[in-house]
């Protein structure tokens, strides 16, 4: 699988796997997971000013200095970023920062809600506002998920829910749970009682999704909600 074009790359859990991946078709496929590797030989490098570092020209694999990050969406149009504050121990994955843990990212576009993530049931439309979107992830089949309670994120407003994958997933489609996805990109993930917690925000009249997953009782669950707190939103110069 060529990382640079899934949707969002995937983290190796201790417990077992979370993945996100493409299709060629409106069926969602596993792939197969590939583990960061703890001793790459990149780091990052801060840059003399106070500028935040764009993670786009940092190596994939490459480990995460503490610092701010510029980080695109996934399925963005290019034309706005999520700015980061992102602590020790974390890999860069382009679009996705992970670890062993859990990862985090931000999507600029969603089109189609799986109903049912476990059994599989019908790929239908995300509607284009907050609410659209957050009604239908409420409300999938075997998920078990939490009310949308309203949020603010980099001033921008929204709502955050948390979904919670079946603790036997073996029963699931392909031993896997799909949630959402656009462009034939799907995040889906392969871990027990998994964790997705998901804030729907409206920027500058755009829907945008910041995402954390992570296994059940992960360590670093606080680190990776704090990074998604922390995003404040910046438009991309086009010239």
């Amino acid at each position: 699988m060529n990382r640079r074009t899934v949707a969002a790359v995937s983290a190796a859990l201790s417990v077992a796997t979370v993945c996100a991946c493409t299709s060629e078709d409106a069926t969602p496929s596993t792939a197969d997971a590939t583990t960061p590797q703890s001793s790459s030989t990149h780091t990052t490098t801060a840059p003399p000013s106070d500028e935040p570092i764009d993670i786009t020209a940092i190596p994939e694999d490459a480990a995460l200095e503490p610092g701010t990050y510029s980080v695109p969406f996934v399925n963005g149009d290019g034309t706005m970023r999520a700015v980061v504050d992102v602590p020790a121990g974390y890999t860069n994955f382009f679009s996705v920062i992970g670890s062993d843990q859990g990862d985090m990212a931000f999507w600029g576009k969603v089109t189609q809600v799986d109903t049912d993530p476990c059994l599989g049931g019908k790929h239908v439309s995300a509607g284009s506002s907050v609410h659209d979107l957050a009604s239908l992830l409420a409300a999938q089949r075997h998920m078990k998920a939490t009310q949308p309670v309203p949020v603010t994120i980099g001033g921008y407003h929204g709502v955050h829910l948390k979904l919670t994958a079946p603790a036997d997933i073996n029963r699931c489609r392909d031993g896997s749970v799909t949630i959402y996805g656009a462009d034939h990109s799907w995040l889906q993930l392969d871990v027990p009682s998994a964790t997705f917690h998901e804030w729907i925000l409206n920027v500058r009249g755009q829907r945008v999704v910041g995402g954390a997953r992570m296994g059940p009782n992960s360590p670093n669950e606080g680190e990776l909600i704090a990074m998604v707190k922390s995003a404040r939103f910046t438009v991309v110069d086009q010239s």
